[in-house]
């Protein structure tokens, strides 16, 4: 069918006006992908790319500068619809600061630098056919944008998007304009020439063009850059900056081992199995920002050398053909990524910027910050920070990702970001006038955050900092941390694990980490619910009045495939599951027959179209959503990714716990004991728990009471490890080796009001590859152990691994005794819950609530919950429980 589908592909395309240039592209890659092209670059074929010229080093004069910059161009790829941010228009027509859209900005820009450096300086967009219109009315707002004989857009190609099962084009006749995408903005190179920009651009003087993205305010016209490029005779610059952590995923230069060239390896051309080596940003240590630098005289003579196609690597993006409707069918888009352009131009270098050269906007969540006061824009229209730290760190949850939500949320505003440092809110708060944020904060269960609050540290429930409106929190002990401090503490610096493809069999209670797509329909094909003969409808019209008897032509079992089809007067015996043979509609029932194996059988009903025929694709269609992102994997999720040809699935990572506790005095389970010596419970119960609680985990022996004993065993599992759990060791005593070794270095020990498990220490460890590995260092008293993982390490595991709910649910039960708890803690007591005769919860505490009783949290199914204000409780009253086995 493929060589078919390109036929049908390069017709539709003549017949949208696009030229011989964009179908050679075109057919160009549709042969790659036919010929089962993945557009990959494995490791072993590159280096990192190592000494890189830096644009603080870049020496250049007024003049060069101007001289150079008189000789420029600026080109925007604006192709871009935001969809991923709930756009359905041009995305860069977005108001994203002061009120200014970035086409406002950009044209601001554009002209302060005009003005600056007394140039003309042209502003292009590379428009794609659904942004034109919209860009080009807000452009028209400045009147001396324009220069004499040069349009201010042109646009990139069109091409059919291909249907995925048979690279055929898509059909969408809710939307035919769906039908049709960019093909990435490698394009531009192609639309350039076919629009007559570029030989425009020359017949001006115009040699070089600094392109990059609309929605990057940092990418403005730097004239050193251009004046450094000229001095040295480059025809191509890409601009790099320094890689951080949240940079793992953006695309990278390497230099190919085969020929030396510099090359662009983005997310899309990872082979698989190679992530690791793509995000590591030691090995890797610079991401392409996408703005490039490019001599027009040597992209003509490159174009015309390769007669348009400048073979650049393919990229094969796979999507629905309406981005919006995830059960729309699969198709295959055929992209080229601008910056994979560098291989192609001999002498191409590349120059370490600043991050300052790339501020864009992908989400809502840089967004925020970019809206916020921690950026202001110059005299020259340049995104500039005016805040003494780091960009803050934004992660809003779900609510907010799309820009409809994202403004209901925040319709006076958004907070001051220039004092803070990371924001992180959970669940759907609408946010006042005039909130400040200050340092670290978590919004975690708020319904609105007031008018000229004041956010500083941890936000649970209705506790907002601030004032007009806000809630003043309960004061505490300045020595002593409250239970809802200490967790929000912790959960705050945790980071979410990173993704990665395991088999069926190893993903069972994880979070799915992308929409998961069908393979097939199933059924597969038209088959037979029941044992019976496969008909023609029409040919039992009146069976039962009168009995009709049919030639039975074959039989069809499962598994089979009928050679043979069913006419009018004709039956084939059938079996359930198996397929039916071409010319049959219906099936009849065998107990509505004689139940004749061979020559005729006589049928005593008549049947309806369709009757017990089960349809190709009644259940699932190839294609359709079947697991959504954020499901969790369980027993019935495998059984349908299994029939719908998943092997794997992509799932949040499992964290890896280890545990160890610490004593001299502990024994392993099973081994005799010596004097003064006890067994080792805690391990296996912590063990149990993490592993309860959806990670995998390990238990390591028991270390002794020497700060040597115990950082020497940290720094062996530290490696491995997501998460380490100790138990013992951090109380006040001469032994407690935790609280000595590694208290200063980089864990806190603090007192939390809860009982039991007052003292908490808490932090992180520095893994080989820098990672940052939580630690928790828990009481050595089992019971203690207990209750401070399940209040403060199962919802951390749980956040690592983006389930939900993270806290187990609070129920309320009648207790069946009395009891006192301690006044400024929160009791946690062990209870067993059970239902009376009505069906309503009843808690009866267990006899012994000593920390170190163990048979006692044996016998308990929950834990009560005193409140720190509570100190008796009588039998008959409501108190709250947390059901353990739920």
């Amino acid at each position: 069918m493929s060589r078919e589908g390109l036929a049908h592909a390069v017709e539709r395309m003549r017949d949208r006006g696009m030229g011989p240039e964009a179908i050679t592209v075109f057919e160009h890659y549709y042969t790659q992908l036919e010929d089962g092209a993945q557009g990959t670059i494995p490791e072993d074929s590159i280096e990192p790319l190592r000494d890189i010229q830096a644009l603080g080093e870049v020496e250049v004069s007024d003049d060069d500068a101007r001289r150079a910059l008189g000789q420029t161009a600026v080109i925007k790829l604006n192709g871009g619809l935001g969809t991923s941010m709930g756009m359905s228009g041009a995305k860069s027509a977005l108001e994203v600061k002061d009120g200014l859209t970035f086409l406002d900005i950009i044209a601001q820009q554009v002209l302060a630098l005009r003005e600056q450096w007394d140039v003309e300086l042209p502003l292009i967009l590379m428009n794609s056919f659904r942004t034109s219109a919209q860009s080009l009315e807000i452009l028209a707002k400045y009147p001396s944008l324009p220069v004499d004989g040069l349009p201010l857009d042109f646009l990139q190609s069109a091409e059919p998007k291909l249907r995925a099962d048979d690279l055929s084009p898509v059909d969408w006749p809710r939307d035919p304009e769906l039908e049709w995408c960019p093909p990435g903005h490698g394009d531009i190179y192609v639309s350039l020439v076919t629009s007559g920009v570029l030989e425009a651009l020359l017949e001006r003087g115009i040699r070089y063009a600094f392109i990059s993205n609309s929605d990057n305010l940092g990418a403005t016209c730097d004239p050193d850059v251009a004046a450094w490029m000229v001095e040295h005779e480059l025809p191509y610059v890409a601009e790099v900056c320094t890689r951080t952590k949240s940079d793992r995923k953006g695309g990278h230069l390497a230099v190919r081992k085969s020929d030396g060239r510099l090359i662009l390896r983005d997310t899309a051309m990872v082979a698989e199995g190679e992530e690791r080596f793509f995000a590591d940003i030691n090995r890797h240590h610079t991401f392409h920002a996408n703005n490039i630098w490019i001599d027009l005289t040597v992209l003509r003579e490159r174009m015309a050398a390769h007669e348009g196609v400048l073979g650049l690597p393919i990229i094969v993006n796979r999507k629905t053909v309406d981005p919006a409707d995830h059960t729309s069918p699969e198709v295959v888009q055929l992209e080229s990524a601008m910056g994979a352009a560098i291989e192609v131009f001999e002498g191409s270098e590349a120059l370490l910027v600043p991050r300052t050269r790339f501020r864009p906007v992908k989400t809502t969540n840089d967004l925020l910050v970019v809206r916020s006061d921690y950026f202001v824009l110059d005299e020259g229209h340049r995104l500039v920070a005016v805040g003494e730290g780091p960009e803050p760190f934004v992660d809003l949850d779900s609510a907010y990702r799309l820009v409809d939500g994202f403004e209901k949320r925040f319709p006076h505003g958004v907070p001051s970001m220039v004092e803070c440092t990371s924001l992180r809110v959970i669940g759907d708060p609408v946010f006042g006038r005039n909130v400040r944020c200050i340092g670290d904060v978590l919004v975690d269960g708020l319904r609105r955050v007031h008018d000229n609050a004041v956010l500083d540290g941890s936000v649970l429930g209705a506790a907002v900092t601030g004032r007009s409106g806000a809630t003043e929190p309960r004061r505490e002990r300045a020595d002593i941390r409250t239970v809802d401090q200490h967790l929000r503490t912790i959960l705050s610096s945790m980071e979410p694990g990173a993704t990665e493809s395991v088999p069926l069999t190893e993903a069972l209670g994880l979070v799915v980490a992308r929409d998961i797509r069908s393979r097939v329909n199933l059924p597969a094909f038209d088959n037979s619910s029941m044992d019976g003969y496969a008909v023609q409808a029409a040919s039992l019209e009146g069976a039962e009045d009168v009995p009709v008897r049919l030639r039975i032509v074959g039989e069809v079992a499962a598994g089979a495939s009928p050679s043979f089809s069913v006419g009018p007067g004709e039956a084939a015996r059938i079996m359930t599951g198996a397929p039916v043979p071409p010319g049959a509609d219906a099936v009849i029932a065998v107990e509505d027959t004689d139940g004749a194996a061979t020559g005729s059988v006589e049928c005593r009903a008549s049947v309806t179209r369709g009757r017990y025929v089960r349809p190709q694709g009644e259940d699932v269609s190839e294609g359709a959503v079947i697991v959504a992102a954020g499901d969790v994997v369980g027993p019935r999720t495998i059984a349908l990714l299994a029939a719908c040809g998943h092997a794997t699935v992509e799932v949040h990572r499992r964290p890896h716990v280890v545990v160890l506790s610490t004593g001299a005095e502990l024994v392993p389970p099973g081994e005799p004991l010596g004097p003064g010596q006890i067994h080792d419970s805690n391990s296996s119960m912590l063990w149990a728990a993490a592993t309860a609680a959806g990670a995998s985990a390990e238990i390591r022996a028991a270390v002794g009471d020497t700060d040597a004993e115990l950082l020497a065993v940290l720094d062996e599992v530290v490696a491995g490890a997501d998460v380490v759990i100790t138990s013992g060791g951090v109380s006040m005593g001469a032994y407690d080796v935790v609280k000595s070794a590694l208290a200063g270095k980089g864990v806190e020990f603090v007192k939390v009001a809860m009982q039991p498990g007052k003292p908490q220490g808490f932090g992180h460890l520095s893994g080989p590859d820098g990672r940052r590995v939580p630690l928790f260092a828990l009481p050595g008293n089992p019971v203690s152990s207990f209750v401070s993982f399940e209040v403060f390490v199962r919802p951390a595991l749980r956040r690592l691994m983006r389930l939900t709910p993270e806290r187990r649910r609070v129920r309320t039960a009648t207790l069946t005794s009395g009891l006192h708890s301690f006044e400024g803690r929160r009791q946690y007591g062990r209870a067993v819950v059970s239902r009376n005769s009505e069906g309503a919860l009843l808690c009866t505490p267990v006899a012994g609530q000593g920390s170190h009783f163990v048979a006692d949290l044996s016998r308990a199914n929950a834990l009560f919950v005193v409140p720190e204000d509570v100190v008796d409780l009588v039998a008959g009253e409501l108190v709250d429980v947390i059901i353990l086995d739920a």
